[in-house]
């Protein structure tokens, strides 16, 4: 029963830590993304040199760059969103679980541990060998010489 529990507990705890490890990549990655299209929008567009006009090619080209990266900001914060939802619905399934601790698990766990140790026997072919008349012919053989 603990070893199974135990396995799940450590399974599930790689699993959550995988997982918030992916939302840090995708939070730096937003953060990144961010920061190289608020940097382009306050970019100047103005002709060098005295004049204060407008240059339209510069203009043309700063707008596309920055639809494309307002674009690539919107995936990858979707993306984040996503598995920050996730994450969160994870650490709170892997906490009720934890809970059952002391309270379900003796039962669900020890249910299950009859039931692969009743599998194992039958598989290994041994149910002649690991039964209670076998058991008692062995103990009574013990104690009868």
């Amino acid at each position: 029963m603990i070893l199974l529990y135990s396995t799940l507990i450590f399974v599930l705890g790689a699993a959550t830590f995988v997982i918030g490890r992916r939302v840090k990549s995708l939070e730096k990655k937003y953060a990144q993304v961010a920061k190289e299209t608020d940097s382009l929008s306050k970019q100047s567009i103005l002709k060098d040199g005295n004049s204060n006009r407008l240059d339209p090619c510069v203009a043309a080209k700063r707008q596309y760059l920055l639809g494309l990266l307002v674009q690539k900001r919107d995936r990858v914060e979707s993306k984040y969103v996503a598995w920050q939802g996730l994450a969160d619905k994870f650490k709170h399934y892997v906490a009720n679980l934890k809970s059952w601790k002391g309270k379900k698990l003796p039962y669900t766990f020890g249910a299950v541990d009859v039931a692969c140790v009743l599998g194992l026997v039958d598989y290994l072919g041994i149910q002649d060998y690991v039964s209670v008349h076998a058991l008692i012919h062995y103990l009574t053989g013990l104690f009868t010489r």
